[in-house]
Formats: C-alpha cells, sequence, structure tokens
C-alpha cells in the first residue's frame, strides 16, 4: 500500500509528459499544415498576379516567290513595282512576286514551251480565246475549287457566281475570271481626232461594210495612216467578228449562233457569213485600207497605234473602252459597236488567271490571286504602278488618276493597260479622261446582254485532242492570210476544207454535238 502510494506521484508524471509529447506532435503536424496551406495560397495568388506568357509565333520560313504570266508589253519599270508588291507581300501572306509580261506575238509559244517542259510557274492568264480548254486537257493547270474555298474567300464574295458556273469544265474551274464586264460585244477603235478633221460621221455605221466610207477618206487623205490595222498577235481580223459561239474555246472548231434558239453546231466555213466577210476582207486589202502585213505582223494593234500611224482597229467593247485604251494610245480614242450584246460560256472565261501544275505552293499563288480582287492597294499596284512616279491622284478624289506632268504620255515606263486581265477592274482607279459612272455602266451593259442558247458548256477537248492538235496546224497554215484579206477566199476556203477535213475537224464537231446535246438534255 505505501508502495502503491509511493509509485502514484511517478505515474501522474510520465502521463504528464506522454500527454505534452502528444500535444507537441498534434501541434508541429498543425503547424507545418497550416505552414502548407499558407504555401499553397501565396503559390496559387502567384500566379495569378504574375501576367502569362504569350505563346511563340511560329516561324514563317523562307518567302515563296509567285510567278505571273501574262501576255502584254513588258515594263521598264516592273523590278520597282516588284519591290513595292514585295515589301507589301511578305508582311500579307509571307510572298514575292515575279511579274512577266510576254508579247502577244510571242505569248503562245513562250505558253506552250512551259507548258511541255514542266517549267516552275505560278499563275498564267488563260482565256476562251487563248487555248484555254486545250490547256485544260493537256494538265496545265489545276483544278482550284478547293483552293478557292481555303485561300480564295474574296473572290467567292465578290465574283458573279455567272463567270465561275459558266467558266468550269466538266464541273471543275481551272481560271478565276476577271471580274469586268459580263457581257460582250465587238466593234472597232478609231482615232476621234481624224474623225472630226474629215467631218466623219460614225452614227451612219450599223455594219462592217458601213466602215468603207471611213476607211476611203483616211487612204485618200492620210498616206502615212493605216485605215484599218489588223495583226496576227491576236486574230484582230474581220472573220474574228463573226457573231458565233464558240462553245468555250474559240481555239477549238465548231460554232453554233449566239442570238436566237439553233444549237447546231458548224463548221463555220460552210457558212454563207464566214464567205461574205472574207470577201469584204479582199476587198478591203486589195484597197489598201488593210496593212499589207496583216497575216504576219505580231505588233498588237494599240501598240501600233502609239505611234501615229493608225485610224482604227477591232476589239471587244464594252463601256469605256475607248477612253481606257486612250489612256495607253495617247490619242483621243472614240469607239463603234457593231454587233449585239451577248452572254456565252467564251464571256464568262474571256480572261482567267489560272494556277499552274507546276506551281509549288498553289495555296499562295491563290492568295495573290484573291488579293487582286479585294486588295485596292494591291491591284493598282499592279496595274497602274507607284503613285507620284507612274501616276498622280487627283487633289480631293481617291479613285481618279492622271498621268504625271513630266511624264511623256506616249513613253511611259510603266502602263501595262491589262487592267481586264489582272484581277477585279471594280477596284480599278479611273484615268480622268473617263466617265466617273463608268462601274454602274458596266452593270447596266450586263444586264442587256443576250443569254447563249448554250451558256455553261464548256467543251471538253480530251477525247478530240490529237484532231485538234492537227486542225490547229492547218488553221496557222491558213487562217492568217484569210482573215488579213491576203488571199482570194474563193480559191483558198476550198483548199482550207479539205485540209481540215483531213486533219479530223468533222470528228470534233460531232464530238462537240453529242456533249452540247448532252449538256442541253440536263439541263
Amino acid at each position: 500500500m505505501i508502495r502503491l502510494k509511493r509509485s502514484l506521484p511517478l505515474l501522474a508524471a510520465v502521463v504528464l509528459m506522454f500527454s505534452m509529447v502528444l500535444s507537441g506532435c498534434g501541434s508541429s503536424s498543425n503547424n507545418e499544415k497550416n505552414a502548407s496551406e499558407k504555401n499553397t495560397t501565396k503559390v496559387q495568388n502567384a500566379t495569378k498576379e504574375e501576367p502569362k506568357e504569350e505563346p511563340k509565333e511560329e516561324p514563317k520560313g523562307d518567302p515563296y516567290e509567285v510567278t505571273l504570266y501574262y501576255p502584254g508589253t513588258p515594263q521598264k519599270d516592273v523590278a520597282l513595282v516588284e519591290a513595292e508588291a514585295n515589301k507589301y507581300l511578305l508582311e500579307k501572306i509571307n510572298a514575292t512576286i515575279k511579274i512577266s509580261a510576254i508579247d502577244f506575238g510571242q505569248w503562245d509559244n513562250k505558253l506552250n514551251l512551259m507548258i511541255s517542259s514542266g517549267e516552275k510557274s505560278d499563275i498564267i492568264f488563260t482565256a476562251a480565246w487563248q487555248n484555254y480548254t486545250v490547256n485544260v486537257a493537256k494538265g496545265a493547270f489545276l483544278p482550284i475549287n478547293d483552293l478557292l474555298e481555303s485561300n480564295g474567300q474574296d473572290i467567292l464574295k465578290n465574283l458573279d457566281p455567272a463567270f465561275l458556273d459558266g467558266s468550269k469544265i466538266e464541273g471543275k474551274n481551272y481560271g478565276v475570271p476577271t471580274n469586268k464586264e459580263l457581257a460582250a460585244t465587238r466593234g472597232v477603235l478609231v482615232r476621234q481626232d481624224l474623225l472630226d478633221k474629215y467631218k466623219l460621221d460614225k452614227s451612219t455605221v450599223k455594219t462592217w461594210a458601213d466602215l468603207e466610207p471611213l476607211l476611203k477618206v483616211i487612204k485618200e487623205n492620210e498616206p502615212g495612216v493605216t485605215p484599218f490595222y489588223m495583226s496576227n498577235s491576236n486574230g484582230n481580223g474581220l472573220l474574228e467578228n463573226l457573231d458565233w459561239d464558240y462553245l468555250g474555246d474559240a481555239s477549238v472548231p465548231g460554232v453554233i449562233k449566239k442570238v436566237g434558239t439553233e444549237t447546231k453546231v458548224m463548221n463555220e466555213l460552210d457558212t454563207p457569213e464566214f464567205k461574205a466577210t472574207a470577201e469584204l476582207a479582199r476587198k478591203w486589202y486589195k484597197a489598201g485600207y488593210i496593212n499589207s502585213d496583216a497575216a504576219t505582223s505580231n505588233v498588237f494593234p494599240k501598240e501600233q497605234a502609239k505611234t501615229g500611224k493608225v485610224f482604227m482597229w477591232t476589239d471587244g467593247m464594252k463601256p469605256g473602252k475607248d477612253k481606257e485604251e486612250e489612256a495607253s494610245v495617247g490619242f483621243p480614242l472614240t469607239q463603234i459597236e457593231l454587233t449585239q450584246p451577248t452572254i456565252t460560256t467564251g464571256d464568262t472565261s474571256g480572261a482567267m488567271l489560272a494556277i499552274s501544275r507546276s506551281s509549288e505552293k498553289p495555296e499562295v499563288a491563290m492568295q495573290v490571286i484573291n488579293l487582286l480582287h479585294s486588295d485596292k492597294f494591291f491591284n493598282n499596284l499592279v496595274n497602274f504602278g507607284i503613285e507620284g512616279k507612274h501616276y498622280v491622284l487627283k487633289d480631293g478624289a481617291d479613285n481618279v488618276i492622271s498621268i504625271p506632268a513630266d511624264a511623256d504620255a506616249n513613253n511611259r515606263t510603266y502602263n501595262p493597260g491589262a487592267q481586264w486581265e489582272l484581277g477585279n477592274q471594280f477596284l480599278n482607279y479611273l484615268w480622268d479622261n473617263e466617265d466617273p459612272n463608268k462601274w454602274d455602266k458596266f452593270k447596266e451593259f450586263n444586264s442587256k446582254g443576250i443569254k447563249s442558247p448554250a451558256l455553261g458548256f464548256s467543251f471538253n477537248s480530251e477525247p478530240v485532242k490529237n484532231e485538234i492538235a492537227a486542225v490547229n496546224n492547218v488553221n496557222k497554215q491558213f487562217k492568217p492570210a484569210l482573215t488579213a484579206g491576203a488571199v482570194d477566199p474563193t480559191e483558198m476556203i476550198s483548199k482550207y476544207q479539205d485540209k481540215l477535213k483531213s486533219a479530223g475537224i468533222d470528228k470534233i464537231i460531232a464530238e462537240k454535238q453529242k456533249q452540247l446535246d448532252a449538256f442541253l438534255a440536263a439541263k
């Protein structure tokens, strides 16, 4: 009992010490927990307070050079314009541009060489009158429907759908049409100063034959001036002005009438219209109204007109065509329209930019075409050059330009005159001699266009591509001289027909008729 009493104080002390230890452990654990929580809160607060790092921009890589080829006159200052364009394109799409204008007389050979050799190229001008379907059949151009969706959104937004629908080949697009007049008519551009000098009345002209009295006056009174200038460079002869629908490509034989409901495909050489026009050309040639080298000259009519030695030449007409060309030619012009405004598949594909099969970055090429259709600065830089050097903006106007005071109107260093080939004409500046309502008149002109019964049809030349090649060789042999009036049509047409038949023209026309009939039946 005494031993137990003596042990109680010791036991109490042990219990007390054990309790203190437990209490200390619990306090330490709690302190650590609290410290941990405080540290976590500090970290969280610090994270909230520190600004987030912006994601690093991916490196763009080397800029891609986009080559642009179109038929036209090479320009002295093209390198200066390229340099300005490149500053802009590098920032916009990490690309540069190389602009190459090829003289019309050399265009076909240059294009054929590029296609056959597989030479690297990106953007190439093409048209219904420039072997469009033939070159598509060769595989020269890429189908661009997907590229339009991914990199050509502004084209799809701004371009009348009729252009893209009308220029399709078997449901696919191979070129971006220029946004310009949709309807088309043919006629002549005439020196206004010479009309005034001899008091010639253009209102008396209703047909091609009615031009003859005007030509006679110039022939008799202006010995240094060609009354009616023709060139082999772009087929600007009377026979090119017949009112035919060539069904998508004027380089492939087989035509129907644009106006009316007749859809029989014809060989134009078999028609009375062809014979009568060839006889008229022959009459004018013999009278000295047409230049003697018309069948062989590769000088584009408007280039020859700059010399002041041309009175009249044929061209496609539209509102303000005379004033548009006047700025390039340097002489006052007027226009005489001699056919009705019509709309054919060939008109919707009368000027296009295609992307070459050999392009290494077709998506970048499409971005450049998209800018030509949507970016006013870039479009006008390519078409008119550098402000202050190649043109000046008129005071108080943001869309009207004039030639710099110190520039030579007939020897300018950058004046391509190729707006109708390159992009969206509705973005173009207007020269100070042009009608300020020009673009409204374009819309009115389009609304008056008579639609061909074959509108929307494009011929697929693949089944007869060998025959087309053979026929084109025959055309080169006969058509320039016949068009110029340099040979007797009575004798020459018969020989021409025989050669065409041997080359397979009947097979081509039969295939065209077959495809057209199928198109019309489906429509």
